[in-house]
């Protein structure tokens, strides 16, 4: 993919999908609310972590975390 050679590998990992989950998993555990993982279209911000109440049907979502 192009745009992996254009970016930079920290920007590379901050806008990975384990990073993504990493960081909804820690937002559930801190708040005890459930949060989704969402694919977006920017090359930039590929997944966006939002409150799972908050994703709309129009949302891709990839991952909801729940607390159990």
């Amino acid at each position: 993919m192009q745009t992996d050679t254009i970016l930079d590998p920290r920007r590379r990992q901050l806008c990975s999908r384990n990073n993504a989950d990493r960081l909804a998993q820690q937002m559930c555990e801190e708040t005890a609310q459930p949060f989704a993982v969402v694919r977006t279209t920017c090359r930039l911000q590929p997944y966006r972590v939002v409150r799972a109440a908050e994703a709309s049907p129009r949302d891709a979502v990839e991952l909801e975390v729940v607390a159990l």
